[in-house]
């Protein structure tokens, strides 16, 4: 079948959210995006940016005659294409590479490279031939989304006086400030904007409040959280988002609130997790297993 493309439309939200759980089954493993950062970008980040339209507009997807979604391009500071093979065609790949050139890798006057990186699953050769040939270099840095399987019972221990709250039990004005303190801009202008649109997240399509988890301190304030995405179709959940209190680290709180989130989903029949970064806390609590995106910078 041939191919089109055209732009975002609003009933693609859910088209694209399946297309992605039906790349998982097929790759068995993620490519660029899971549904965690499908659904968290626009509920939650663009929104309290006030750029959600501005970021739909520029997603591209291309598609058969018949409306089965086959590829995707999109941003999150970077460029990322979603595909469901490892061995797209070439010519989806050059038009893919046209695309966001044009629409989501941006140039700065004196500036050699372009602003954004394209992000590469290290498994897309081809991907990565054509880059080289259009004028891309492959950074040294990457980007990791480790994982594990759930295999086990995980003992949830908390400091005297803490507890662990769901989504159904704590306000969004908590959850907020939750968010603020962890990621240490509070008294920003993004801190007024997270305030008032935090809340919105519970209008995702996979939204669960009962996988929405944080840990409350003595005087009721959270102090540590995690945001767990369930793909039942898959067997499978992305930890998304993740912080601690800057005050409250290294007391435990960041691996108890997980493994009481891990403890969940196998109740549910979740088999494995994933999570979007290789930092050295999540490989200390079992996630091991690397899936590495090379980042790619276009010479001017």
């Amino acid at each position: 079948m041939n191919l089109r493309l055209r732009k975002y439309e609003p009933d693609d939200l859910v088209k694209v959210r399946d297309f992605i759980v039906r790349t998982q089954s097929l790759l068995r493993q993620p490519n660029s995006w899971g549904i965690d950062r499908w659904e968290f970008v626009p509920f939650c980040q663009e929104t309290k940016n006030g750029t959600l339209e501005q970021w739909l507009n520029r997603i591209g997807i291309w598609e058969h005659e018949n409306g089965e979604i086959v590829a995707v391009a999109c941003d999150d500071g970077d460029a990322y294409f979603l595909l469901d093979t490892w061995e797209p065609g070439d010519t989806l790949m050059q038009e893919m590479f046209e695309y966001a050139e044009n629409h989501l890798l941006f140039s700065e006057p004196g500036r050699r490279f372009t602003r954004n990186a394209l992000a590469i699953p290290a498994r897309m050769k081809g991907l990565e031939c054509i880059a080289a040939s259009r004028g891309y270099v492959r950074e040294p840095q990457e980007d990791i989304m480790l994982s594990m399987e759930l295999d086990q019972h995980y003992d949830v221990i908390l400091p005297l006086g803490f507890v662990i709250k769901d989504g159904h039990e704590v306000d969004d004005r908590k959850k907020a400030m939750g968010h603020i303190r962890a990621f240490d801009y509070e008294g920003t202008d993004k801190a007024k904007a997270t305030m008032l649109h935090y809340g919105n997240i519970r209008n995702a399509p996979d939204y669960r409040a009962e996988l929405d988890l944080f840990i409350l301190n003595p005087a009721g304030e959270v102090v540590s959280f995690c945001g767990l995405w369930y793909d039942e179709v898959n067997h499978i959940a992305i930890l998304e988002p993740v912080g601690t209190h800057i005050d409250y680290r290294r007391r435990g709180l960041g691996k108890a609130v997980i493994y009481e989130g891990l403890n969940r989903l196998r109740s549910l029949g979740v088999r494995e997790v994933y999570v979007g970064s290789g930092q050295p806390f999540y490989r200390s609590i079992g996630l091991q297993k690397e899936y590495p995106l090379h980042r790619w910078i276009r010479h001017l």
